[in-house]
């Protein structure tokens, strides 16, 4: 299945600010990711905006669930099933 991955933040928590911290949670997103068959397929920064987008590959919607989590110390976010228009 695949999965947009929408992550907003104020300007005040932007990870930005903490490249030390970004750079350990990134390693740990990926780690977990790969351990859980999770494919990162495109991510995408709207910097002005504080937002980040994700296109995300998973079967298990749970396992996508726990690997997202720590994102949501900083910031609010979506998941959104989607589907390739191709498909249709």
């Amino acid at each position: 299945m695949l999965f947009m991955y929408i992550h907003t933040h104020s300007s005040e928590r932007c990870m930005a600010d903490n490249p030390e911290r970004t750079n350990q949670l990134r390693s740990q997103l990926q780690e977990a990711a790969q351990q859980a068959g999770i494919k990162f397929l495109g991510v995408y920064v709207a910097a002005h905006e504080h937002t980040i987008f994700s296109l995300i590959e998973a079967d298990d919607l749970g396992a996508l669930e726990k690997v997202l989590t720590p994102l949501t110390v900083w910031g609010d976010a979506r998941l959104i099933p989607v589907t390739s228009m191709r498909d249709n």
